[in-house]
């Protein structure tokens, strides 16, 4: 549970922080279940004094929410009045997989007497994600247009990262000036920047290196680039070694076989194998959630992004 003491009115509670240890007995995740739905409930029917609006998010409910608590959400859900227009305050369910279609909390809040909106948010992959990057080539220049080639590579070298891609896209538009985007024009601008800066940082950081580290990512800095576009990059990163160091716990070692598993190009396979040795898998976790804490951090206005990615770099 997270609830923002400088007064923003941001409140974010998750169902799924309880169980995500073995070591929970079962009565204690369900005391911590019925504390959160309590908290839930108590933030929603209580003003903010020091902020005009109110956020509050609700993680894993349906997933991992006792159903006791899901009829207590759901029973307070439909005795709010006007919740769809409550201007005040803004609760937002969100949950990491598909719920059940014959979950009644689900069916409520798809209903049209909710008055609740509901968005579906697909990670994209494959031919949708194609089609993605098509579109936002069109939207950023009518007259832009990439080679059939190209356009696999692009997406090979970022993933389903749609913030890198974007930011990528972005770039070899701009390069490209209305001519085609060749593969050669991917080559030069993006396996360029992943693969000798990005990768040199992480390089740096997993060898312990902080001096370079903290120099390369103030050279990234003083380039330009956008450090939110930096802390992406470490997401992207730390996420690709955490899935490969999943899979080598389980004794996997074949490069196709990681590939196909986990849908990264063998071209990133390779690279994040080397970069991987330099962690273990318990710091990587650790790496990770420390990055999911700054995320939290910068966009709740607790600390600057600048400063955020310096003490990272120099902490770990």
């Amino acid at each position: 549970m997270f609830s923002d003491k400088s007064g923003s009115g941001l409140s974010v509670f998750d169902y799924a922080e309880p169980a995500s240890s073995a070591r929970f007995a079962v009565a204690s995740a369900r005391r911590a279940g019925k504390d959160i739905t309590k908290n839930i409930i108590n933030t929603s029917n209580t003003p903010n004094l020091l902020a005009t609006k109110r956020l509050i998010i609700v993680k894993n409910l349906i997933s991992n929410g006792l159903i006791d608590e899901q009829k207590k959400i759901l029973e307070f859900l439909k005795n709010k009045k006007n919740l769809g227009e409550d201007k005040s305050a803004i609760i937002i369910f969100w949950e990491g997989e598909a719920p059940k279609k014959n979950n009644a909390l689900y069916k409520f809040f798809i209903s049209k007497e909710s008055g609740i909106k509901s968005q579906n948010f697909e990670k994209l992959a494959g031919v949708k994600l194609e089609a993605w990057a098509l579109k936002i080539i069109k939207e950023i220049n009518p007259e832009g247009k990439i080679s059939k080639l190209a356009l696999a590579r692009l997406i090979a070298y970022c993933g389903e990262d749609m913030f890198l891609l974007y930011n990528e896209i972005q770039k070899l538009i701009a390069y490209a000036d209305n001519e085609m985007i060749s593969e050669k024009k991917v080559d030069l601008l993006v396996k360029a920047n992943l693969n000798n800066n990005i990768f040199c940082l992480v390089d740096a950081i997993g060898a312990n290196d902080k001096k370079q580290a903290l120099k390369l990512f103030h050279e990234h800095l003083q380039k330009g680039d956008d450090p939110f576009y930096l802390m992406s990059m470490f997401f992207y990163q730390f996420r690709n070694m955490l899935k490969i160091a999943d899979l080598y716990e389980k004794g996997m070692r074949a490069e196709y076989d990681i590939a196909r598993i986990t849908k990264l190009h063998p071209f990133v396979v390779k690279k994040t194998i080397s970069q991987m040795r330099n962690f273990t898998f318990e710091k990587l976790k650790k790496i990770y959630k420390k990055l999911g804490e700054i995320d939290r951090a910068v966009k709740t206005g607790k600390i600057e992004i600048k400063l955020a990615l310096d003490k990272f770099v120099v902490e770990l």
